[in-house]
């Protein structure tokens, strides 16, 4: 699924693109569970709260742009994969995980899931701003990838995922504000020369990997569809959280920790200790 070419381009600008990996039939079976679940939720009137919801492990909820019910769109749906059991097939794709173990050092922990929406206009569906994933969710290593998987063709006017490529290899730069975490990078500050940007276009089926510390964003959606993305985190099993990102961690529940891994060694847990032991 991935040539020895794709490995050494992955590790020196930090991303690759898969044309067509996930097939036509495949695409239209999700898009058809997609459709269903958006219509569903958006016939609910029920009052919203912290726009949906935090994010927990075992739960899978709606992010909204607004806690009103009335205009109400959604941004997000957290974990897919427990909300119907085509999401969570499709994050243990085998030719997915075959590239994700080739690219993160040979095993795999899964780590979150999201199915994004872009919305249309600068208003409703705007920029993501340069930022690192790290930055989130730090771990004891940086052996971390985020795939992203198009439902939908992906253009240059409907805002695609842009990275700088090598800056997978640069530092780990400051997401705050005077005082708190905001979720971007301020370029400026930090003399990040942007411009030498590359838009990950696609069609349906089309898969993206990223390093969880290069640094990307997307632009405006300029089409009137919503743009949707799926993004499957995974991480090397040596690779441990250092927070509670509200995604599977082994001070959380340790068992389902253990749950999560697709390629590798169980782990004991036992005075915070770790052993492995072989997986069956």
């Amino acid at each position: 699924m991935i040539a020895k070419s794709e490995i050494n381009f992955y590790k020196k600008n930090g991303y690759i693109v898969k044309k067509n990996l996930i097939s036509k039939k495949e695409i239209f079976k999700i898009n058809s569970i997609v459709n269903s679940i958006i219509s569903k939720e958006k016939e609910r009137q029920k009052k919203i709260s912290n726009n949906g919801g935090t994010q927990k492990y075992n739960n899978s909820h709606f992010v909204y742009n607004t806690n009103s019910t009335k205009n109400k769109e959604i941004l997000r749906l957290n974990n897919p994969q427990n909300n119907n059991k085509i999401f969570f097939k499709l994050s243990r794709h085998k030719k997915i995980i075959s590239i994700v173990k080739k690219l993160i050092g040979g095993t795999v922990r899964f780590h979150l899931g999201k199915l994004n929406f872009k919305l249309p206009n600068k208003k409703k569906g705007s920029e993501v701003e340069w930022h690192q994933d790290w930055a989130f969710y730090p771990h004891t290593n940086d052996d971390l990838i985020t795939v992203g998987i198009y439902l939908e063709n992906c253009t240059e006017e409907n805002g695609p995922l842009k990275v700088l490529p090598k800056s997978h290899k640069m530092p780990v730069y400051s997401h705050h504000g005077m005082k708190d975490f905001i979720g971007k990078i301020d370029v400026k500050k930090e003399k990040i020369n942007t411009k030498k940007n590359v838009s990950l276009t696609g069609e349906a089926g089309t898969v993206t990997f990223h390093h969880c510390r290069m640094i990307h964003g997307s632009g405006l959606n300029q089409k009137n569809n919503n743009r949707p993305l799926i993004l499957f985190g995974y991480r090397a099993c040596d690779a441990w959280p250092i927070v509670n990102d509200g995604n599977p961690h082994h001070d959380v529940n340790f068992k389902n920790y253990n749950k999560n891994i697709i390629i590798g060694k169980k782990e004991i847990n036992f005075n915070y200790l770790k052993f492995s032991s072989t997986s069956t």
